[in-house]
């Protein structure tokens, strides 16, 4: 048996997806706040604890990059995370002034209990959705992200 030519995708086809990609990701964002108020988080205190979870201790002016946002936004949110207990700040043993931010036990017990709220809400509102179908489009998003990224870290070198 002969396996048919696998066709490659217009520039209109990728933009399509692209602009899916863009809805869904507007769609699964007040998903997640819905998750985060549940779980006590703001959705900025949740994505300021998701890169800390994500890359451990680090620096304010770090993770305000990391998430594209601006220092003295990141500066207030771990300000109110350090009133609620869930993040310590340590001597940074690289820089003097930048200290490092990290989840204390506490923060890294809420971010689970969200990250499990999370996963609740999408079952739920995806009830039975097909696993393989899910993995091969991860992939597939995986993929194109890695030759975005590429391609533009390749323009900055030109």
């Amino acid at each position: 048996m002969t396996e048919s030519p696998v066709s490659t995708a217009t520039g209109q086809a990728l933009h399509d997806l692209f602009r899916e990609v863009f809805a869904l990701q507007a769609a699964l964002a007040a998903i997640m706040d819905q998750a985060h108020l549940q779980a006590g988080l703001s959705s900025s205190k949740h994505k300021v604890m998701r890169v800390l979870t994500r890359i451990g201790p680090t620096t304010v002016p770090d993770i305000a990059a990391g998430l594209g946002v601006s220092r003295q936004f990141v500066q207030t949110v771990c300000n109110q995370l350090l009133a609620d207990e869930l993040i310590a700040f340590a001597p940074n043993p690289r820089h003097k002034r930048s200290q490092l931010v990290d989840l204390t036990e506490r923060g890294q017990t809420a971010f689970q209990r969200a990250r499990r709220k999370e996963n609740r809400i999408i079952e739920q509102v995806l009830p039975g959705f097909d696993g393989q179908r899910a993995a091969d489009a991860r992939a597939l998003l995986e993929t194109i992200r890695k030759a975005l990224t590429d391609d533009a870290n390749d323009r900055k070198k030109a």
